[in-house]
């Protein structure tokens, strides 16, 4: 149907129902004030406008950094959205989404969101100043500063940044043909879990694994190293389902997880030392004779190497460096091995270390020692692509588009700091400029920023700040908000909210691809990226076809289902076909095709500096050349972890009303021992100061906060609070103490291998 901009905003008034529900409580179950907000003055002149429907009900999928993707019935009237709910019917979702997408509506209605292309007119970095600029303004300057960049510099000194802000086909397809198009420079996207593939492709030959769907049929779940309640909250369901039918529950982590509180065995290790642990385990495991002989002698190649391995090792060497008893981890070999059939679930948050790759090695090796692969309620679960296989990815990113010999480097997302450095910083090694994997590397003449916030989510943010005040460098920023990263922009490009344009996306944890419409139009003068970036690229001269595709079109192009797309347009879902059990054949893709205890593939790490079979190395006794932290580091008291907030994702959500005053976003958490060691008291401000890159003593300003949450010796702070929203008044947040290091495996991020000092401000 037909409808201009003032009927557009007739339904205003609609939205003050579903603001009314709106409202998550906070830690203390306070009464949230439930203002209304009404959508913001449309400013675009009006022009009629098509959609499918202003008053409905639309299927759409959540396209954040989650691998649940919840199922959400998005209700319309007048063209508003009144309410976002979980469907009812999807597996997982099951008719409720996590408390962020209970507060979607206050996303995409918010005030604060950017309602029109800007032009920065003032100082880069914090409290910089804008003046609006047209659309065709906005896209012709920006097409000719990067077309000028191209034809004096190539387009390999143009760099993409974008990760999690959203997922799915239409989120990225029209900037991944974009840059093809003009042969940007590649980003390693590998700041969440990529350590952890290698890790477990070495043992496994793979990373993906059965459903959580098959979680409610185990007898024994292992959490490790993650937190449902904050990343993946709908397995909780099945996690319970798995309870109720009588399974034991165990929790491996560091922080006091809820469900660690919940579980018949938790192990609290001192972080970095999971490989060491599961040294105990295993060895528990042989010395009562616990293992399944059969499975290992018809399914695994190198026992005798594990057994060899094993023995260089005693009990008390492992209690010393793992801070677990051996009492308690007997109890859990005794619970893991003796049940029918037990499940791993191992988190992304462990392999975010300097040994990240080599930790998630080491722990399949007590399902291989068990059995526990291959057969109902059994196996491990890392991250699971498989819906991925149902999308035509190359029609999706097009790279026939890329210019015939074209030179296209690649630099990682993890040390964007190092490769936007001056060229003429100098490094203490004596390398002058911009690195990339440690090596020098071309400049980096323009940054485009999209679907991510890298001055408040990227690891040693000072470091990254130091290239955004380059004179030399262009920055475009496209985002909903005026993030920590948007201050640093030359040009604001407002994009629009994931119900405001349709999508696919597949879910990483189990086995649906989904299909998510467009609810209502675009706000303000919003538009979805690949629209803007399908515009830039007619702005530039580029007359491909593919910068005329429609996003139903790519969408369309790109499904290659069990189902037709117009049959998924109904359905909304459909999933790959994946023998059940997970590996009921055991035909492993390794080299051997069984599991393997002894890697020496060369393939997923150096066997030369690290052991093959489980390499018990951490970053306080590793040196440097083997992903050991500086002296500098060391030296620091304690070690800092910074896992992720139920109420936000990564960064998004943390400026949101009912959000952003509802958790301790600015705190670190200090157990009661070290409290009174240092003279803190609970709200206390207190300065963490780490070493970073080059040395550099780099410092921020928290509250404390007196509780036991992490082992005595370490710090605990939730992640990715916005630095402007720090209320200390300092404009500091955590990842200005992260590192920019690179993990042992894959060149993973390293964010919880830091130590700081605390004192009291």
């Amino acid at each position: 149907m037909g409808m201009n901009r003032r009927s557009f905003l007739k339904g205003s008034s609609a939205f003050a129902f579903s603001a009314s529900i709106l409202g998550c409580s906070d830690n203390n179950d306070e009464t949230i004030d439930e203002t209304t907000i009404d959508p913001p003055e449309i400013i675009e002149e009006e022009k009629e406008l098509t959609i499918p429907d202003a008053n409905g009900v639309f299927h759409t999928t959540c396209p954040r950094n989650c691998g649940d993707r919840c199922s959400l019935m998005v209700s319309t009237l007048d063209g508003i959205a009144t309410s976002i709910t979980g469907n009812i019917d999807h597996p997982v979702t099951a008719g409720t989404p996590c408390v962020k997408g209970h507060s979607y509506l206050q996303s995409v209605y918010s005030p604060d969101r950017i309602q029109q292309p800007m032009k920065r007119v003032g100082p880069r970095g914090p409290g910089a100043t804008f003046e609006p600029i047209s659309w065709e303004d906005a896209l012709s300057e920006i097409a000719d500063q990067l077309n000028d960049i191209i034809n004096t510099h190539g387009g390999n000194s143009i760099l993409p940044y974008s990760y999690s802000g959203y997922s799915g086909i239409a989120a990225t397809s029209g900037a991944n043909r974009f840059f093809n198009r003009i042969g940007g420079r590649y980003l390693q996207r590998n700041i969440c879990a990529s350590a952890g593939y290698s890790g477990m492709s070495s043992i496994l030959g793979e990373f993906s694994g059965p459903s959580p769907e098959d979680y409610v049929n185990t007898k024994c779940f292992v959490s490790w190293g993650t937190n449902e309640q904050a990343t993946n909250i709908h397995h909780l369901k099945f996690i319970n389902q798995a309870r109720d039918n009588g399974a034991k529950i165990l929790v491996v982590n560091p922080a006091r997880t809820p469900l660690a509180s919940q579980a018949d065995i938790w192990l609290q290790p001192t972080p970095g030392t999971d490989a060491m642990l599961v040294v105990g385990i295993s060895k528990i495991i042989i010395e009562e004779n616990l293992q399944d002989s059969a499975f290992i002698d018809a399914h695994t190649q190198d026992y005798d190497a594990l057994l060899a391995r094993l023995n260089e090792f005693t009990h008390e060497q492992i209690v010393k460096e793992t801070g677990v008893t051996k009492s308690e981890y007997e109890a859990f070999a005794r619970a893991y091995a003796g049940a029918e059939c037990s499940m791993i679930r191992i988190g992304y948050g462990l392999q975010r270390s300097l040994n990240g790759g080599r930790m998630v090695k080491a722990i399949p090796t007590i399902a291989a020692l068990t059995g526990n692969i291959g057969k109902v309620g059994a196996g491990v679960v890392y991250l699971n692509t498989q819906a991925g296989s149902l999308f035509d990815w190359n029609y999706s990113n097009s790279p026939e588009l890329t210019p015939e010999g074209a030179t296209r480097d690649t630099v990682s997302i993890n040390e964007l700091g190092k490769s936007l450095l001056p060229e003429d910083y100098q490094h203490e090694d004596g390398q002058v400029g911009p690195l990339a994997y440690g090596k020098p590397c071309d400049p980096i003449k323009a940054l485009i920023v999209y679907s991510s916030n890298p001055m408040t989510v990227s690891p040693d943010t000072d470091l990254i700040e130091t290239g955004l005040m380059r004179d030399d460098l262009f920055i475009v920023g496209i985002d909903l908000f005026q993030t920590d990263t948007m201050d640093y922009v030359d040009y604001l490009l407002p994009t629009s909210s994931y119900i405001e344009q349709a999508n696919l996306i597949d879910s990483y944890q189990c086995y649906y691809a989904k299909h998510s419409a467009q609810a209502i139009m675009p706000l303000h003068q919003s538009k979805p990226d690949t629209v803007i970036f399908n515009e830039l690229a007619k702005a530039m001269g580029f007359d491909d076809a593919a910068f005329s595709q429609s996003i139903e079109e790519i969408l369309r192009g790109t499904w290659k289902g069990n189902i037709s797309y117009d049959e998924l347009l109904v359905k909304y879902w459909d999933s790959p076909i994946v023998p059940y059990p997970f590996r009921k054949d055991y035909d492993f893709p390794t080299p051997s095709g069984k599991v393997e205890f002894k890697d020496v593939s060369g393939t997923y790490f150096d066997a030369e500096k690290f052991n093959p079979v489980i390499d018990t190395g951490n970053p306080e006794s590793d040196d440097v050349e083997h992903k050991g932290m500086t002296d500098s580091e060391k030296n620091r008291e304690f070690r800092l972890i910074s896992p992720a907030h139920a109420k936000i994702s990564n960064s998004q959500w943390a400026n949101v009303k009912y959000i952003k005053d509802t958790f301790p976003q600015h705190t670190v958490y200090i157990h009661p021992t070290d409290a009174n060691k240092k003279g803190i008291n609970d709200g206390a401000n207190v300065k963490l100061t780490a070493s970073r890159y080059g040395n550099r003593n780099v410092s921020i300003q928290y509250v404390a906060r007196v509780e036991p949450m992490t082992p005595v010796g370490t710090l605990f702070v939730w992640k990715n609070g916005w630095k402007k929203l720090n209320k200390n008044g300092n404009g500091t947040s955590i990842n200005q103490l992260t590192s920019s290091e690179l993990s042992d495996m894959n060149s993973g991020s390293v964010f919880h291998a830091a130590r700081v000092d605390i004192a009291l401000v």
